[in-house]
């Protein structure tokens, strides 16, 4: 994998930007047409294996991965809806056990999260995996260029 990070991409209310309205939207296909996606978000993440673990019911995941590539013409690695109607704390658990460990390796350190929930980010940081809000990851991470360790000083 090229000693890219993996990062665990929290859908509602962090990839997609108007959240707060577009959940309301009924039927689904209506709310598939609503929904936005933040580009400077997936512009950030673009170089890295990117999982988007959602709590959003897995009966929604075909649509959402479809609406996802034709309005960002990205998509991650892999993604994981929500199969056993559990809050998003038990079900991004469960997701890292059952699929992303087996996978990938249980070394929290090879792996950030960029995520909404605070239940879900203190879980994460059980298994020593980093996660922040979206407002916080952009402000920290450098999308223009490398990152900060990586840039060149001007002296």
């Amino acid at each position: 994998m090229e000693n890219r990070r993996i990062c665990l991409l929290d859908l509602n209310f962090t990839l997609v930007g108007n959240q707060a309205t577009s959940r309301h939207v009924r039927p689904f296909a209506a709310r598939m047409d609503a929904e936005e996606y933040r580009l400077d978000l997936i512009e950030a993440i673009k170089d890295d294996y990117v999982i988007i673990v959602t709590a959003r019911p897995a009966y929604q995941a075909k649509q959402t991965m479809a609406n996802i590539r034709k309005k960002t013409g990205w998509e991650p690695a892999e993604y994981y809806f929500n199969d056993i109607d559990g809050e998003p704390p038990r079900f991004k658990e469960s997701a890292l056990k059952r699929f992303i460990f087996p996978k990938h390796g249980d070394d929290g350190t090879a792996y950030y999260a960029v995520e909404s929930n605070p239940r879900t980010r203190s879980m994460y940081s059980m298994y020593g995996i980093s996660a922040q809000p979206y407002d916080l990851f952009i402000k920290s991470s450098c999308v223009a260029g490398a990152p900060p360790s990586e840039q060149l000083s001007m002296f």
